[in-house]
């Protein structure tokens, strides 16, 4: 297909192919044909249907050009020029796979196009003069203030210069250029999650699919009864069929056990119900991107059966991955028995759904459906006469604002500042204190591999609770122990393997910044007492350039940092103490970062463990021993301190 697209087809001359001249570009080309050679769309179309450009989420791609506006001639003439740029850059095919671009690469540069055509009609000019102008194109670049966005707008400039579209100002593509240089790579990233509002999330997800678990039988009656009639619940339509009655919704609600369901979300249609199952769907994949860190679209290729146990605490996800690839891969995902709870949740609603599913539609066994197949939905009807499959559509913009608001406070600002100290958190209005958090599942991602690196990072108690296993086997396979994991399961989604052990470096140094130059309480142990005495008042003086150099000393190997039972180990390389859980050896040691608290703890730990073995055996003296020397350390910086 490549090769035959690749050049002008000799029967379709008017048609756009992989590579044309951009010189051929004219009104009449025509974008796209269907299956039997009919026309679809040609270039003067303002909407063009794009069935070439790689799109996973099994709907339409569409090219839609109805929101630039067309005032006056100088307004169409930059609608042509944005149209020119993006057929120039669908029938461009990708260096590396010779494939079409995606759907959303695409969508990025209309979005982008879309904004320089607005400011281009404010000072009287069209796209192409614009990009002549450096003055004007300029003042525009300069007002970009999104990372993201000078890299869209520098990509398709470039590539405007490569195949030789549109000339663009020299010294603007050097403006462009220096101001990505000059941002901070880490200020677009997604954030971490802070452990409080993590928590509040997943304990907002749990909570719904938990009480859909204990209403699924009722809502599975109602659907039901609407199946076998479809005036059940709804009064609009009057049914002329004794033998279907029409029944009002209260009634309907009452008579399948819903009404508390209904009076808690002010239920009035079917329809409601509907929506409800759709929060609940988008709790349960919520939630499989926090225990497995995947993608949004990686999620919606989940399939059935694509749980497997490997050990007693250890279970995969199959699924495919769609990152650099021309077509999805198989991919696999470490994760915990937490992914079991969401998983089912979420089959239970994928059941339901194929009940009532018509069979000419081939569900391809994907786990997430749309519940417009459901006799509830108002588009059950025009989904029953489908033959095209259509599955669940769940973004957090369109589904978060439905669970309670989760208010970022001081403590959360905090944490994002000690997570990332180099981005200028005080200049970016959504992250202040008093805002609801805006969620995104790439932040799910982040966290996790954040979180996996390093859980000493979830500083609140229940988190790390709910997370230990999760985190656990994340870390193990994913970050400390992936030569191992490679071994174990060679095809194994390397691309995430990388790109949490990417984020291992930054997760240890933010946590050296957590727990020893932020740490209130007085430090001990040797490399404690001196990070207490010449480091901490220092590096907090000018805290994100020393940040900076400790990242930077940190990815050279030049120091290092781990949380200990005791506090912290600041050794460079490998401890042969640590691995052999030998943890009073840090007492003597001259890389050990010393808390009192965790002191306490460990001691308060001895004593419980002691208390299980039998006395005068070998085993209660050594630990009997241990006891002594943590507490004669206890007595002596208790000496210290009085």
């Amino acid at each position: 297909m490549k090769s035959t697209n690749a050049r002008k087809h000799a029967n379709n001359g008017n048609d756009a192919y992989l590579n044309m001249d951009v010189s051929e570009i004219n009104d009449d080309t025509v974008i796209s044909r269907d299956k039997d050679g009919h026309i679809i769309s040609i270039f003067a179309h303002n909407k063009w249907t794009t069935p070439q450009l790689s799109n996973h989420h099994l709907k339409a791609s569409a090219i839609c050009f109805s929101k630039f506006s067309t005032k006056n001639k100088i307004e169409l003439a930059s609608l042509a020029q944005a149209k020119k740029i993006i057929c120039t850059q669908i029938f461009r095919p990708s260096k590396r796979t010779g494939s079409y671009p995606s759907h959303d690469s695409v969508m990025s540069n209309l979005g982008a196009l879309r904004k320089v055509h607005a400011f281009a009609s404010e000072k009287g000019l069209t796209i192409a003069e614009i990009f002549e102008s450096p003055i004007e194109f300029g003042d525009y670049i300069r007002e970009v203030e999104s990372l993201i966005n000078l890299r869209i707008l520098q990509t398709m400039l470039n590539k405007c210069v490569e195949h030789v579209i549109y000339p663009v100002s020299p010294l603007a593509l050097k403006l462009i250029d220096q101001l990505i240089r000059e941002s901070n790579d880490e200020s677009e990233q997604h954030p971490v999650i802070p452990g409080r509002i993590l928590f509040e999330k997943i304990s907002n997800y749990k909570e719904i699919l938990e009480e859909y678990n204990s209403t699924a039988e009722n809502i599975e009656e109602l659907n039901q009864r609407v199946a076998a009639n479809p005036y059940y619940g709804r009064m609009k339509q009057i049914s002329k069929n004794p033998a279907l009655p029409n029944v009002p919704f209260s009634q309907a609600i009452d008579e399948c056990g819903l009404t508390k369901l209904s009076e808690k979300y002010n239920f009035n249609q079917l329809a409601n119900v509907g929506n409800y199952l759709n929060r609940c769907y988008y709790a349960a994949k919520m939630l499989i991107h926090t225990f497995t860190a995947m993608r949004e679209r990686e999620a919606y290729l989940l399939k059935e059966n694509c749980i497997e146990k490997i050990s007693k605490d250890t279970y995969i996800v199959h699924g495919l991955t769609i990152k650099l690839t021309k077509l999805p891969r198989p991919a696999k995902w470490i994760t915990s028995a937490d992914i079991l709870y969401p998983y089912e949740s979420a089959m239970r609603i994928t059941q339901l759904i194929k009940k009532h599913i018509p069979k000419h539609v081939n569900t391809q066994e994907f786990l997430f459906l749309s519940v417009g197949y459901l006799p509830i939905s108002n588009y059950y009807n025009k989904k029953s006469k489908s033959t095209k499959l259509t599955q669940a559509n769940l973004p957090p913009f369109k589904w978060e604002d439905t669970f309670p608001a989760t208010i970022i406070n001081s403590e959360d600002f905090n944490e994002l500042v000690m997570l990332d100290p180099l981005r200028d958190w005080q200049s970016q209005a959504e992250f202040q204190p008093g805002e609801n958090w805006r969620l995104t599942t790439h932040q799910f991602r982040r966290s996790m591999a954040v979180y996996a690196a390093q859980s000493g990072l979830v500083s609140l108690p229940s988190l790390k609770r709910m997370l230990q296993h999760t985190l656990l086997q994340m870390s193990v396979y994913y970050t400390k122990g992936f030569a191992t994991a490679k071994y174990l399961f060679e095809d194994l989604n390397p691309e995430t393997a990388k790109y949490f052990k990417e984020q291992a470096v930054p997760a240890e140094a933010s946590l050296f910044l957590k727990d020893v130059i932020m740490e209130e309480a007085t430090l001990h142990g040797a490399a404690g007492t001196f990070y207490e005495r010449n480091i901490k008042d220092s590096f907090l003086g000018t805290i994100a350039t020393n940040f900076a150099e400790t990242l930077k000393n940190m990815k050279q190997g030049l120091i290092s940092y781990k949380e200990t039972i005791l506090g912290g180990c600041l050794k460079v390389g490998e401890c042969f103490e640590r691995a052999h859980h030998n943890y009073v050896a840090c007492l003597n040691c001259s890389k050990a970062c010393i808390k009192e608290k965790k002191l306490d703890q460990a001691i308060l730990i001895q004593v419980k463990v002691i208390e299980s073995i039998p006395q005068g055996t070998f085993a209660y003296n050594t630990e009997q021993t241990k006891l002594s020397i943590l507490q004669l350390f206890k007595d002596k910086i208790s000496q210290v301190i009085a």
